[in-house]
């Protein structure tokens, strides 16, 4: 009998491992079998950097990932890869977000997809665990294919937070407290949200000033648009409440009072931007996309869903607000055509407009999201050219100055290489032929060979199985804490 259990035992136990096996194995995203980074000389090149004159017949040399020169295209340099193709810096992403890793082998997945559209720099405005840490870590020393990343770490809030991975600082001390402890993780930027109360605000914005670690986020309410200066203001948030006003507890800003701003309000909120040295990321492309989540027919997914897991549908109903009725999608439609008009005013008066998108929101798909942002930017400032240059030069400038949005002596190798010219067709961003990502020199059959790789692996019979259960349970346990709190 103790026999016969010892074997029943041995036999269960093989059996669950086995299980456990099949569940891993199905979960485990494939690597990406990409070049590693070497040493090149790429000549007959013409460089765009978005904003400065053409550079034609141009010979750039790469050393270690970094551009160590520049010259006029010569006798003896190697031959041509792309000749007379236009380089350009790779675009970046100022505001995105990171899934978690209980998404099974999205964050690899989804660092490829930003090298697909052409992304090789991403900032995390908010990480909603520690494992974005090891992420960026890993990305930056080239251990896995993606692009390059800056982060932010957890974002500062009152209380009660807006979302329950943030930092919570209800006095000045907290605020403090808390900029030391992220300083000395690391990070590349403070990110302040919607609840902290003024003294707080005062005080991170004073310490994030001491250690050097510029402050980028949502107005705060209790702050107002008048009360930040030097600030990267994410969204527009803080723009329709100049009157002091605010919105109900949760949200950033309504839809209805973007729409309700006088005229008087948009030009107080230029006025105020131009005075304290204000930026705007305004992610015009997520406000957009969450339209998707409110009628499929009338605004359908773009080309990018289908490389991401079928589970995503459902967490985009559920991640985050999105209109849910005629009433709600009108009122989306008129914001966003306000916040172009506020936006358009803005770049004529000077103020610097970041490309962000706000990955992981509603439909916004990596990489993907960042060329609908910048068809909408083009088409806001009548200029291709000022688009590019808010995904990279701006960009570049506010995130990692000389370093990453520019080709010069000493930025990162960080480029696209272009048959035609971007400034005359976003198209050509879309259509890259080579790309290069910290030294890394990537082609488009390459890539795309991945991609299709990664879509196998995701659109799998097992993957699809097992993490619509998983999220099938989690929509469920959000829909009682959602009743719950009602």
């Amino acid at each position: 009998m103790k026999k016969w259990m010892q074997k029943i035992t041995i036999y269960l136990t093989g059996i669950i491992l086995g299980l456990a096996l099949i569940v891993f194995m199905s979960l485990k995203p494939p690597s990406a079998k990409l070049p590693k980074r070497s040493d090149r000389m790429i000549t007959g090149v013409n460089i765009l950097n978005p904003g400065a004159p053409v550079l034609e017949n141009q010979t750039i040399i790469i050393k270690d990932g970094v551009i160590t020169d520049i010259h006029p295209t010569q006798a003896g340099d190697d031959p041509a890869v792309c000749p007379e193709c236009f380089v350009m810096p790779g675009l970046i992403d100022a505001h995105i977000h990171t899934p978690p890793k209980i998404a099974f082998g999205n964050q690899e997945l989804f660092s490829l997809l930003y090298l697909k559209y052409g992304v090789t720099s991403v900032r995390d405005t908010g990480q909603s665990e520690e494992s974005v840490i090891a992420l960026a870590r890993n990305l930056n020393t080239q251990k896995l294919v993606g692009p390059r990343m800056y982060s932010c770490g957890p974002v500062i809030d009152g209380d009660p937070p807006g979302w329950a991975f943030s930092q919570v600082a209800t006095t000045a001390q907290d605020g403090v407290r808390i900029v030391r402890m992220l300083a000395a993780k690391g990070v590349d930027c403070i990110k302040v949200y919607n609840e902290i109360s003024k003294p707080a605000f005062e005080a991170i914005r004073q310490e994030a000033a001491l250690q050097n670690i510029p402050v980028i986020g949502h107005v705060p309410h209790a702050v107002g648009l008048a009360g930040v200066h030097n600030m990267q203001v994410q969204h527009l948030t803080g723009v329709p409440y100049i009157d002091g006003s605010r919105p109900v507890y949760g949200r950033d800003y309504s839809d209805a009072d973007m729409n309700a701003l006088s005229e008087a309000g948009f030009i107080q909120a230029l006025d105020i931007a131009k005075a304290n040295n204000i930026s705007f990321t305004p992610t015009l492309s997520n406000y957009q996309m969450r339209l998707i989540a409110a009628d499929a027919k009338r605004f359908p997914p773009t080309e990018g869903m289908q490389h991401l897991p079928e589970f995503w549908n459902m967490a985009f109903q559920t991640v985050a607000w999105h209109p849910s009725n005629q009433t709600e999608i009108d009122a989306r439609l008129l914001a966003i055509e306000n916040s172009k008009k506020f936006v358009k005013a803005a770049h004529e008066n000077g103020i610097d407009i970041l490309a962000g998108t706000d990955t992981i929101m509603p439909y916004v798909v990596p990489g993907e999201s960042l060329l609908i942002e910048l068809d909408i930017l083009g088409e806001v400032f009548e200029s291709t050219e000022d688009a590019l240059a808010s995904a990279t030069t701006i960009n570049g400038y506010y995130i990692d100055k000389d370093k990453i949005g520019v080709l010069k002596v000493g930025a990162y190798a960080d480029m696209l290489l272009l048959t035609s010219d971007p400034r005359k067709d976003l198209q050509a961003v879309r259509d890259w032929n080579f790309l290069v990502v910290g030294g890394r020199f990537i082609t488009r059959v390459e890539l795309d060979k991945q991609v299709t790789r990664f879509d196998k692996h995701f659109n799998g019979l097992g993957y699809r199985t097992i993490m619509g259960i998983a999220m099938a349970f989690k929509a469920s346990d959000y829909a009682k804490e959602k009743m719950d709190d009602e």
